[in-house]
């Protein structure tokens, strides 16, 4: 101890070496590690690399500005695609306004399909909306889906009325709240999608009508046609029922469809002639019956179908602003 009192400057010094020494140690051991890691990635980089300038096509500045032209392209192309799927333009309207623009609605579509003799269900057919045809008040979460489905199943039925289907027999939707009652009739078990990522959403809807091919072909012609984005997504087609009157009401006695024709020129009557004497080239043999003329035969029996088509309203979506709130 006396030694160590005598010294004592030089066991302080030799013990903070020995604790420097230490933590230099402890510094190169850590940095070590760490080099050993960069060197890890590095070498990793290297074979990322080396992979990436053998492939095929190579990624040199011929192929990258390549490749931002065909992004550029692709771009383009689906801005250009939007075009087709235009919201359809709809009233933004809520309580008692969207209560006359309903009935205004129902009125205008009832007309229509008696206008283009198309059947409806029935002559008060609310088009779906047969509950909303008696609320006196709406919920809030019920707009603006609300009057946006409404503008979406009259631009439906107004291809369908065009195209001349013979009966509607159905329209259903999506239900859109809590308190509307779910109804067989009206409502489908779908629900609407939204894409943010994309900027699309969809409602879909379910469509059963009677009609023929030719009525079909025309509502399929214009469903494609559309700017609004009505893409039709299934359609399913059965021979209708024998009782399927397109024209009478429910009840009626059922009608039958008569058959496409079509006419077979008979074959020319031959001139006046004197008749060929027995034996002679093309005389007729005795006993031989004359060959019938033809006349009408039915080549085709068109038949009343059942159709039902699945149709997804697509719209796109507005663009949204960063850190705006979302409706």
């Amino acid at each position: 101890m006396a030694w160590i009192k005598r010294n004592l400057f030089l066991v302080v010094g030799g013990l903070l070496a020995v604790m420097l020494l230490g933590a230099g140690v402890y510094y190169f051991w850590t940095n070590q590690q760490k080099n050993r890691a960069i060197e890890a990635q590095l070498e990793e980089s290297k074979e990322t690399l080396k992979r990436l300038v053998n492939q095929d096509p190579t990624p040199n500045r011929t192929n990258i500005a390549r490749a931002k032209q065909e992004f550029e392209k692709a771009r383009a192309a689906a801005e250009e695609a939007k075009l087709f799927f235009q919201p359809i333009p709809f009233e933004p309207v809520t309580g008692q306004a969207f209560k006359s623009l309903l009935d205004q609605t129902i009125f205008d579509l009832q007309r229509k399909a008696d206008q283009t003799s198309v059947a409806l269900p029935s002559k008060q057919y609310a088009f779906t909306f047969a509950h909303q045809k008696m609320q006196l008040q709406f919920p809030a979460e019920a707009f603006p889906a609300l009057p946006q489905q409404l503008a979406e199943i009259r631009t439906i039925c107004d291809i369908l009325f065009e195209a001349k289907v013979n009966r509607l027999i159905s329209v259903r939707r999506s239900r859109l709240y809590s308190e509307e009652p779910v109804s067989q009739v009206d409502h489908h078990e779908m629900t609407p999608q939204v894409n943010q990522a994309v900027g699309m959403a969809s409602n879909p809807y379910e469509v059963t009508v009677y009609a023929f091919t030719a009525e079909l072909a025309a509502a399929l012609e214009s469903f494609y046609k559309s700017t609004n984005g009505l893409v039709v997504k299934a359609v399913q087609v059965e021979v209708a029922p024998a009782g399927a009157d397109p024209n009478a009401p429910p009840g009626a006695a059922p009608a039958v469809v008569p058959p496409s024709t079509a006419v077979v020129p008979a074959a020319p009557a031959p001139a006046l002639q004197r008749p060929l004497p027995a034996g002679a080239a093309g005389a007729r043999q005795p006993g031989v019956p004359a060959r019938p003329q033809e006349g009408i035969k039915t080549v085709l029996n068109e038949r009343l179908l059942k159709i039902t088509m699945v149709i997804d309203a697509m719209r796109t979506l507005p663009p949204t602003t960063p850190g705006a709130k979302k409706v």
